[in-house]
């Protein structure tokens, strides 16, 4: 796969959790663990702990009940909470899903389990979705949106219908109106970083104020790690000398919304980042010239004393990495993320 993909690819999978939408690939992978294979009426409490609320777990239940409190009881409205599941798992993915279950049952005590057990079906759906892809694209569309139909209504009965409109459509329409500016700016050649951002920032607007996600325009640095991720961009980025890269990266962190105080951690962040990536861009040389040297054991034996030389504490995090053919030094750079 090429630079130009993998970026591209990377900035879709931020944008996942920042648009908290259903991008089915990206779901599958980030929430296997959120519902069982075969969901049923349960209670969920029985299996994930309640979290110790935190300002954010406070503020999010207020923004559920703003948002969908007059209408949680309806199966439509559930299934449209699925978009910010995917944004709290990202943003805690240690605990995510204490976190997640934590703030329903605040907003919602008595829907709770039932909001859990619709996205359950859900994410079922998508499971199946995903199962069936190369049969549904050879369907005729009629065929592909029957099978779809019913599939559904399995799942979900005479609820179907509702699920699958309003504001799952709504949410589906957001998410496409970002990909699309994405795209867009990732194969613009003739506009500078500046106007880049402006545009960037102006579709952000355009999508989510005065949305159920309208929160996510109060995550500067999750915001500014998607611009980051923009293939062009980074050309932009590769081409300075450092110090005018890192006051590029400063004005659009200050620009999305940071403060002085973060924009100073995050370059404080930035310069270690630089540090290491040295580090592993030497490590990396010296890597291959004693594989042109050595082999077998004495081969490891080499490559363990210049780890502990290249890494010190983390010498054996890198060994276990190297053997599961994992080399972190070999990815993609993106100034800015990593």
């Amino acid at each position: 796969m090429n630079t130009r993909k993998k970026l591209s690819l990377t900035a879709a999978g931020v944008m996942f959790l920042l648009c908290a939408v259903l991008i089915t690939r990206h779901f599958l992978a980030s929430d296997a663990q959120v519902a069982p294979p075969h969901p049923g009426q349960q209670n969920w409490g029985e299996s994930i702990p309640l979290a110790k609320s935190d300002p954010f777990i406070e503020h999010m239940v207020k923004e559920f009940r703003k948002y969908y409190g007059e209408t949680i009881s309806e199966k439509s409205t559930q299934a449209g909470i699925i978009s910010l599941r995917g944004f709290i798992m990202g943003t805690r993915p240690a605990d995510g899903r204490s976190v997640f279950y934590t703030i329903l049952k605040k907003a919602f005590p008595a829907y709770a389990d039932e909001i859990m057990d619709t996205l359950a079906r859900l994410d079922e759906y998508n499971r199946w979705l995903e199962d069936n892809r190369d049969t549904l694209l050879r369907m005729t569309e009629s065929e592909r949106t029957a099978a779809m139909r019913n599939k559904r209504h399995e799942l979900f009965g005479d609820d179907a219908e509702g699920i699958w409109s309003g504001d799952m459509l709504a949410t589906e329409a957001r998410k496409a109106q970002m990909q699309d500016t994405l795209s867009a700016l990732n194969e613009t050649d003739g506009m500078g970083i500046g106007e880049k951002l402006q545009v960037y920032e102006g579709a952000l607007q355009a999508a989510y104020k005065d949305s159920p996600e309208a929160f996510i325009l109060q995550q500067p640095d999750l915001l500014s790690k998607v611009f980051f991720s923009i293939e062009s961009v980074q050309d932009e980025l590769k081409k300075m000398d450092p110090e005018a890269r890192q006051q590029a990266i400063d004005s659009i962190r200050r620009q999305m919304g940071s403060t002085d105080e973060q924009i100073e951690r995050m370059a404080a962040r930035d310069a270690d980042n630089e540090r290491r990536w040295q580090v592993g861009y030497q490590y990396m040389e010296k890597r291959d010239e004693l594989a042109k040297l050595y082999q077998g054991a004495e081969l490891e034996e080499k490559l363990g004393e210049l780890r502990e030389q290249s890494f010190g504490n983390e010498a054996n995090t890198i060994e276990r990495e190297e053997k599961d053919n994992f080399f972190r030094f070999q990815r993609p750079r993106i100034y800015g993320r990593n």
